[in-house]
């Protein structure tokens, strides 16, 4: 089967809800490696506990402004396993999605109707908070603002590039500049610790050899799908980003052959999206290419203001083909006895 051949409807919208990665995640799976994991956990659970309703409000009662909590650290610390937690014990209207997902709801909805769909709920959990777009930024500033005087809660993650990690140099300061005059309403929590998705060994791509191998070889419960680099961005550029994740849940296993440099700003951006999602829905990545991880993004696109997106898809890329050497391992033939 190929990618070009799957379709989605044009009305289908994200689940709202922690991915299949995130699915079955509680603070009681949280293990914290670092002192700041342990005060994040504790930080997030009392947050969940100080906005679950204790009893019904009257409609004559004052609404109180909502409050937010930013868990602000570098990739694979935790942050969307305490995110997604919190979303699990909280009991009460609630919505979970990536801050991508909520730009491009608003842009796919418009502000008035986005409010009227997305803005009654009590919680929102929003993954990775990004600060590389002013104008995305403004635009879910505004809404936060609005969901904030209806009473709402906010609990949010940033996205803090690797080499920040150890240091102390995290995002607090930039959010708190960026958002404003919501600002006061974030208590912000910063988490330090090894990157729970770094593998020993480097990633690497694998040979077309490799990858035919392994697509004759594995039976997905779904589907498995091959496309070519060219077919992979053309696929991408048909479709709205809101729209891959309903794409991406009828495969199993995508097999991309001959990858290469990203030629552009914009289509790298809407790959990183991609990758996203197919992370998040636990979607199995095989991938060939004759270059280095690294270079699937130009030099230039990993030192300019979006470099947090592609450093964050790298990381993500490198755990899902850390899959290709175990299964490269477990799918060759078991060598024959020899006799004595």
């Amino acid at each position: 089967m190929l990618l070009s051949d799957l379709e989605v409807p044009s009305e289908a919208l994200p689940d709202f809800a922690p991915p299949p990665r995130f699915g079955t995640t509680h603070f009681a799976d949280y293990n914290p490696q670092h002192p700041s994991q342990k005060v994040a956990l504790e930080k997030t659970q009392i947050f969940v506990q100080e906005i679950t309703p204790k009893r019904p409000r009257f409609f004559w009662q004052k609404i109180e402004t909502g409050k937010g909590l930013y868990l602000d650290g570098g990739f694979g610390v935790g942050k969307t396993h305490l995110l997604a937690s919190a979303f699990d014990a909280f009991h009460g209207a609630k919505i979970y999605l990536s801050f991508s997902e909520l730009v491009y709801l608003i842009g796919v909805l418009g502000k008035v109707k986005a409010l009227e769909q997305l803005g009654s709920y009590k919680l929102y959990c929003i993954d990775e908070f990004e600060l590389d777009d002013p104008g995305n930024t403004l635009i879910v500033k505004t809404f936060l603002a609005h969901v904030f005087e209806k009473g709402a809660f906010v609990l949010t993650t940033s996205n803090t590039p690797p080499e920040a990690q150890g240091q102390g140099r995290f995002n607090a300061k930039d959010f708190k500049r960026e958002i404003q005059s919501i600002a006061e309403r974030f208590e912000v929590v910063g988490i330090e610790g090894p990157d729970y998705r770094k593998r020993e060994r480097e990633a690497r791509l694998l040979t077309p050899g490799e990858l035919e191998h392994l697509y004759h070889a594995e039976t997905p419960e779904k589907p498995k799908v091959k496309t070519n680099w060219h077919e992979l961005f053309i696929v991408l550029a048909q479709r709205h980003p809101i729209h891959y994740a309903g794409l991406l849940k009828q495969i199993g296993i995508l097999y991309i052959e001959d990858a290469m440099t990203i030629p552009g700003q914009n289509e790298a951006l809407r790959f990183v999206h991609f990758i996203d999602k197919l992370y998040d829905l636990n979607v199995g990545l095989r991938m060939s290419g004759e270059i280095e991880l690294a270079e699937l993004f130009h030099s230039t696109y990993r030192n300019n203001s979006y470099a947090k997106k592609h450093y964050r898809c790298l990381s993500r890329i490198a755990e899902l083909l850390e899959e290709n050497r175990l299964l490269e391992t477990s799918l060759q033939p078991t060598p024959a006895p020899q006799e004595k």
